[in-house]
């Protein structure tokens, strides 16, 4: 009787299994199908068929490119160069901050001289740019390849109503005369060239006589240079005029 039961019993659970098994076997070709409706239908709808087209046309043009440049290789060097060119202006394009970093420590230079041995030139610029910068008036604008060092008329936060009112804000056709700087390859060209010759006071070769105030390249390692070195240690004779 026992031997009979667990026949019995083994049959029906291994028929169980066999449905359930079955019934996996559907259910995942069901989902199989189901997914695969769905990537069809996305596939066929306004949105794919626009991305399809959209990647045939860049694939076109790639290969129309690819065969330009087979067939003209001096031209695809061209561009290339170009390219590549236009890239690294963008990356190295200064910032806003490189500027006032180059300010300050401009500031800090001219400070550490003599105000007898300071280029006026160059301490008057960094003044300028200073007194704008703490007046909120000193302003950036980045135009992809450079950027721009331009005054402003008045802080952003100021509120008075010549700030405020868009009928007397500057024109565009102003903006050139208000541009402080030009910010190219990350340097900034209008700032180094006032800050050349920052350690060079040429004010105070003014009192001295025409042959010795001007000294050309050619007066440089001769018989003149060395006989206008050994002038300037004797006494300077003015006359009644310059007195």
């Amino acid at each position: 009787m026992a031997m009979l039961w667990r026949r019995v019993f083994s049959t029906t659970v291994k028929a169980a299994e066999d449905k359930l098994t079955a019934g996996n076997g559907v259910v995942s070709s069901a989902t199989e199908v189901v997914g695969k409706n769905r990537w069809q239908r996305i596939r066929d709808s306004k949105m794919g068929m626009w991305f399809r087209s959209l990647l045939h046309d860049y694939t076109e043009a790639c290969r129309d490119i690819a065969t330009g440049a087979k067939e003209r290789p001096g031209k695809a060097a061209v561009y290339i160069s170009l390219l590549a060119g236009a890239a690294v202006c963008s990356h190295k394009t200064p910032s806003e901050a490189s500027f006032e970093e180059t300010l300050l420590e401009a500031s800090n230079v001219l400070l550490l001289l003599s105000p007898w041995i300071r280029n006026g030139q160059s301490d008057s610029h960094v003044q300028l740019m200073m007194k704008l910068r703490n007046q909120g008036r000193l302003k950036h604008q980045g135009l992809v390849f450079f950027s721009l060092m331009y005054e402003a008329s008045y802080d952003t936060d100021c509120n008075i109503y010549k700030a405020q009112c868009p009928y007397l804000k500057p024109r565009l056709l102003n903006f050139p005369s208000r541009v402080l700087d030009v910010g190219f390859l990350g340097h900034w060209w209008i700032f180094n060239f006032k800050m050349r010759h920052f350690d060079i006071n040429e004010e105070e070769f003014n009192h001295l006589p025409p042959h010795l105030n001007k000294i050309s390249p050619e007066d440089l390692h001769s018989v003149k240079n060395e006989r206008l070195y050994d002038e300037k240690y004797k006494p300077v004779s003015l006359t009644k005029e310059q007195l």
